[in-house]
């Protein structure tokens, strides 16, 4: 059953849909959504908008704690200016896993990320 808390998720096997955002990020690398220890996360959307009326490219990849190796989910998407994009293929992410992003403008994107965290006993 979902529960709305943000506080207190810490019984076993609570199930919470959750948000997080980024907004406008520059054009380097940075995190969005980190696994966490005995939580499995499934990200339901995530929607990207241009802050900005230059086109820019958007990378979106999982770092898998693979020696380095970064899974690609969108490689050089091209985001026109004032554009938004809705990504809502679902995925998961376990413990070690991070979601990054990434754009090659200054200006910047706006990320936000639906997603439900489910805790599961240790």
């Amino acid at each position: 059953m979902a529960n709305p808390s943000t506080t207190n998720a810490t019984a076993i096997g609570k199930e919470v849909i959750r948000r997080t955002y980024t907004n406008s990020s520059g054009n380097s690398e940075f995190t969005l959504l980190s696994g966490v220890a005995n939580h499995i996360i499934t990200v339901i959307s995530i929607i990207m908008c241009s802050q900005t009326t230059s086109e820019m490219d958007i990378d979106l990849y999982i770092d898998a704690d693979l020696a380095g190796t970064d899974i690609k989910l969108l490689n050089t998407f091209r985001l026109n200016g004032k554009e938004t994009f809705v990504w809502n293929d679902k995925f998961a992410l376990t413990e070690t896993d991070k979601l990054h992003g990434d754009s090659t403008d200054a200006g910047g994107v706006d990320w936000w990320i639906t997603y439900i965290d489910q805790q599961f006993a240790a």
